[in-house]
């Protein structure tokens, strides 16, 4: 049925290609969240064992979400960009990892966006680089999903009409 899942032969330059933007994506996101600081300010971070202390932990989930929506103690254009940044620097995984793997796997995607995320936010935890929050991992999650989601809806539609220009072609044969 699926476009991505009829494995034609692929040239090894487009493999390549692919593999060279995860790593560059990978490489951008770490350094957008885990390595957002100077390089003085991450050593200065990791060797303060007060600041590892402070860092932040929200293992509620919704909490920061509805704390940014609802709360009124935080600007629109501070809780816009936390919750839509969040989904958004995920979407690339909805996209990257069914082209690697060359099929829609909603589980994969899933559990690869799920693993990654989760890394992050355990590493922010124990580096003292960045908050921790379930609420992180879920808006990943939801940001690697939504793109896969929606290529697999592209992929079911296009079915769909290549099968009713099938059925149509073959009435029209019929016919003359």
């Amino acid at each position: 049925m699926s476009g991505l899942k009829q494995k034609k032969p692929r040239s090894r330059a487009v493999t390549i290609f692919l593999w060279v933007c995860l790593i560059a994506y990978l490489a951008l996101l770490l350094k957008v969240i885990l390595f957002k600081f100077d390089f003085d300010t991450i050593i200065n971070i990791l060797n303060d064992q007060d600041e590892l202390k402070l860092t932040r932990v929200n293992l509620v989930p919704f909490q920061t979400i509805r704390f940014y929506l609802f709360s009124g103690r935080v600007s629109d254009t501070i809780a816009f960009q936390n919750i839509v940044g969040n989904i958004v620097a995920f979407m690339p995984i909805g996209v990257l990892i069914p082209l690697l793997r060359r099929d829609l796997s909603l589980k994969f995607t899933f559990f690869f966006s799920l693993a990654l995320s989760g890394a992050i936010e355990i590493t922010q935890y124990l580096t003292g680089l960045g908050s921790c929050d379930i609420d992180d991992l879920i808006l990943n999650v939801l940001g690697g999903m939504s793109v896969s989601l929606i290529l697999l809806l592209l992929d079911v539609i296009s079915f769909v009409i290549l099968k009713i220009l099938k059925a149509s072609r073959k009435k029209s044969r019929k016919r003359s």
